[in-house]
């Protein structure tokens, strides 16, 4: 098995400081092989996602990439034993990533504060928002030990016209080897969308919950993983929810994943014909390199890139609701690593809409473009484009939304400005069209 397992791939947590010390306690029984413990590559940065796409395209990593937060232990052997590609894309990822777990692992950062203010709240665009609030400001402390981990945030912030303290981003984490074990409130992505996700995304605030996770190895699946969550959210339609993956890398240019989900009706929770079902299946398929030249130089770089989809059952899981495709590559040009994605989401004569706010299963068919720039200043630009349209059931009309969104990251300060500006044009009687400006802040310390 990976010797990876050794190393602490903690899960995340949501918590009271009563919570915390209590956790720290019990954790003092766990006894793991591990000198160090670390955390997982969460949902919450789409240029470090990038970077360790290119890192499996590439054949570097041989673990799964379509499941956040996606625990250390998954690909951390890989990245520290390596040795650093000669191609320039490859390079600078394993770097990056080698960074951000080792930044983990020594506990660098651990306090940090956050800022946002904006006109409007920004629509959600996929994978790695930096911000849902319209403004908030929040701080944050995060301690990784060998057998737990946890962070506690707490901050003030606005929110669907909803002013108050909330506790969002905060976990504790406890580590048996293969086994994490978790409790938070975290955002998660399943699947290998970035601007459209059928299964679950982070598009609204995460729901506080409890999951377990196992790290396996074997010659049938290759490296994988399963995990279960269980799931309350505040003021939904439902009372529970309930997700169980199980994802695998049995190849190194094909991984899947595969998921079944419930939620627990209000009114009959008890009855389960009542609860709703979804199963989904996603996969990637890593093409062959494509060997181009930089322009002005004999040197030679390569497009690493790789389709594709995600197919999400209806409320009957033998029927199919909804289909993505797509299609990614990411090239390095004069030292600045571009990735470029394509998506189509479709549904079908059976779709129906479900309650799931973290995904954009409800749509009735969309597509999108983006640009994610890494550059060789730590600069990091983001731009895309999504054409969706959907039925309003309430006012029973056919609606359709164009959203351009442009993101500036930069290091300034001594931390890191986020600045956006976004417009959504709206196709229906009851929406304006709307204007999003944002700016953001982050300072670790």
């Amino acid at each position: 098995m990976h010797t990876v397992m050794s190393h602490c791939a903690n899960k995340k947590i949501r918590l009271t400081p009563i919570a915390t010390a209590l956790a720290c306690c019990l954790s003092s029984l766990l006894v793991t092989p591990s000198a160090v413990a670390s955390p997982w590559l969460e949902a919450n940065d789409p240029f470090l996602r990038s970077s360790l796409v290119i890192l499996s395209d590439s054949g570097v990593i041989s673990s799964p990439t379509n499941q956040y937060p996606l625990r250390w232990s998954l690909f951390g052997d890989d990245i520290t034993n390596n040795e650093v590609s000669h191609d320039v894309s490859v390079a600078l990822a394993q770097r990056e990533v080698r960074y951000s777990m080792n930044s983990a692992k020594l506990n660098r950062g651990q306090s940090s504060t956050k800022f946002v203010a904006s006109n409007e709240e920004a629509p959600s665009t996929g994978f790695g928002q930096f911000s849902k609030d319209k403004w908030g400001a929040s701080a944050s402390y995060e301690y990784l030990d060998t057998s737990y981990a946890f962070r506690v945030t707490t901050g003030y912030s606005s929110y669907q016209g909803e002013e108050e303290i909330r506790w969002d981003d905060s976990y504790l984490s406890l580590n048996l080897g293969a086994w994490l074990f978790s409790i938070g409130t975290l955002d998660r992505w399943w699947g290998q969308g970035w601007q459209h996700n059928l299964i679950l995304g982070s598009y609204a605030k995460a729901a506080p919950d409890i999951s377990v996770s196992y790290i396996g190895q074997n010659k049938l699946f290759g490296v994988w993983n399963i995990e279960t969550l269980v799931a309350k959210p505040d003021d939904a339609e439902f009372n529970y929810h309930n997700a169980t993956r199980f994802v695998s890398k049995p190849f190194s240019f094909f991984e899947y994943g595969l998921t079944y989900q419930v939620w627990f009706d209000n009114t009959n929770s008890s009855r389960s014909d009542d609860n709703i079902k979804q199963a989904a299946v996603d996969a990637k398929l890593t093409l062959p390199s494509i060997n181009v030249s930089n322009y002005g130089d004999e040197s030679q770089t390569k497009v690493y890139h790789s389709v594709y989809a995600e197919l999400a059952s209806t409320e009957d899981t033998t029927e199919l609701g909804a289909l993505l495709l797509g299609w990614s590559g990411s090239v390095n040009i004069e030292g600045q690593t571009v990735r470029l994605v394509l998506e189509s989401q479709q549904s079908t004569s059976e779709h129906k809409a479900l309650f799931n706010a973290n995904s954009t299963y409800d749509m009735d068919n969309s597509y999108s473009v983006a640009l994610y720039v890494q550059m060789s200043n730590d600069h990091n630009v983001s731009l895309s484009y999504q054409q969706s349209e959907w039925n309003d059931t309430q006012s029973r009309h056919h609606s359709q939304s164009n959203t351009t969104q442009a993101n500036y990251r930069l290091p300034a300060a001594s931390g890191m400005v986020h600045l956006g500006l976004g417009y959504t044009q709206m196709n229906t009687t009851t929406s304006d069209d709307q204007i999003n400006a944002s700016l953001g802040y982050e300072f670790r310390f």
